[in-house]
């Protein structure tokens, strides 16, 4: 079971060039996402924020469809 309620890869920083992995632990409207890991879809790399993330089932499939497709399917 993942800590987080909603995982999005969607934006793209490009000071950084790379995608940013937001999460969010709850539905609220009032909540802030937080960045648990970026991509760098040029060399495949994923540098992780939120060290959870290395194993949460929830953020490694986001994190897979991204690196593997360039996009996340949207459920």
């Amino acid at each position: 079971m993942s800590k987080w309620k909603e995982i999005r890869c969607d934006f793209f920083d490009e000071e950084e060039e790379k995608y940013m992995v937001d999460a969010w632990k709850t539905d609220s409207d009032s909540e802030e996402g937080t960045v648990i890991a970026k991509l760098d879809l040029s060399d495949g790399t994923v540098e992780y924020i939120d060290e959870d993330a290395k194993n949460d089932e929830y953020a490694q499939a986001v994190i897979k469809e991204m690196l593997e497709n360039g996009y996340i399917l949207t459920e």
